[in-house]
């Protein structure tokens, strides 16, 4: 049976979707002061991002914060 994503992971699936679509490089994230090695980890599933992150990720992407989010 394949295992399930875990939260983390399902999080880090929806900002690269939202980022990619909103046509921007993981590297120009560094321009909105994170690091790179910072925000690949997110989208990998392996950093759990803390709120503030995530209103400055749904900022950059423009984007509601509650669309990161809704049925993670």
């Amino acid at each position: 049976m394949p295992k399930k994503p875990t939260l983390r992971e399902r999080f880090g699936d929806r900002c690269r979707a939202l980022r990619q679509r909103a046509g921007i490089s993981q590297f120009t994230m560094t321009e909105y002061g994170f690091s790179l090695s910072h925000y690949q980890k997110i989208e990998r599933g392996v950093l759990d991002p803390r709120l503030s992150t995530v209103l400055k990720i749904a900022e950059v992407f423009g984007v509601d914060p509650s669309e990161l989010v809704d049925g993670l």
